[in-house]
């Protein structure tokens, strides 16, 4: 029996895809809010063109109970443009869902967001968070999201050892990596749903209480991929340099500059933060499996 619509923003990504597939199979009909529209799915899955950044049309969102944001534009590199579209673009989404009547709303953030962060991503989640908190929404933090096809950040990681014989070590080899696989935080979304309204307003991180260093990852990395790849210290700054170049010129880069400040500048602490344990919604987050 179906629970109702729940709209996922984002739902071509490596993230919203997954979540979408999740709550499908526990009887959500979803409706995907999407740029493009998704990979096959399943028969309780509907199409919206939806666009950050751009007007919303009030039909997108009748007849819908959740919302889960989990949509950013990537493409916007510069603050005005990422403040414009990633952040402006959500607080008029929550109004949207406000107006519609929507009841529960999760905001998929990143522990990249906190106080004093210096990548603009993690600052723009952290504005995009004061908004959602101001529509009562429920802000999950994931660590590195990674699973068996993993992709995003991890997926760039992944392709970038197995390119390479050589891999820069971009950060120090002993900095610490928060980690949530994918299956532990799509059942987490799941159950934050099913705890409305007591979930309403928490802040939840999903990160495994113990992280892995970059090294370690890495070297992982290369063992899933049939190789031992040597690690080579390269100084950071010198290669964030480069990548926004590329990033400047419209070229593509390996690897984003702003992931890279998001690692070496990376919040000591993420679970401190946290408002509600996920272990309250039944959830135990797995340690990311070396090898």
């Amino acid at each position: 029996m179906s629970r109702g619509i729940c709209a996922v923003t984002g739902a071509s990504g490596y993230v919203g895809a997954r979540l979408v597939s999740h709550l499908a199979d526990a009887d959500w009909k979803i409706r995907a809010l999407t740029r493009s529209r998704p990979g096959p799915g399943c028969s309780s899955l509907t199409p919206a063109h939806f666009e950050l950044g751009s007007d919303l049309e009030p039909a997108v969102l009748a007849d819908v109970q959740a919302l889960v944001h989990v949509a950013y534009d990537f493409a916007a590199t510069r603050w005005r443009e990422i403040e414009r579209v990633n952040v402006e673009g959500s607080h008029r989404l929550f109004a949207a869902a406000r107006d519609a009547g929507v009841e529960r709303i999760v905001l998929i953030s990143s522990v990249a967001a906190f106080a004093g962060a210096r990548s603009l991503y993690g600052r723009a989640k952290l504005e995009i968070e004061r908004a959602a908190f101001d529509h009562g929404a429920t802000v999950i933090r994931p660590g590195m999201v990674w699973g068996a096809r993993g992709a995003a950040a991890f997926g760039a990681l992944r392709r970038v050892v197995q390119r390479l014989s050589i891999v820069p070590l971009l950060v120090p080899a002993d900095t610490s990596v928060s980690m949530v696989h994918e299956d532990d935080l799509a059942l987490l979304v799941e159950r934050v749903l099913d705890g409305w309204p007591a979930s309403s307003g928490q802040l939840l991180v999903a990160a495994s209480a113990q992280p892995v260093t970059f090294a370690d990852l890495l070297e992982s990395l290369g063992q899933a991929a049939g190789k031992r790849p040597r690690l080579v210290r390269l100084p950071w700054r010198a290669v964030w340099l480069v990548l926004r170049s590329l990033e400047l010129l419209r070229l593509r880069a390996p690897f984003r500059s702003d992931s890279l400040i998001s690692l070496v500048a990376a919040d000591s602490e993420p679970l401190a933060h946290a408002t509600d344990s996920v272990e309250r919604y039944g959830v135990r987050l797995r340690p990311y499996v070396l090898g």
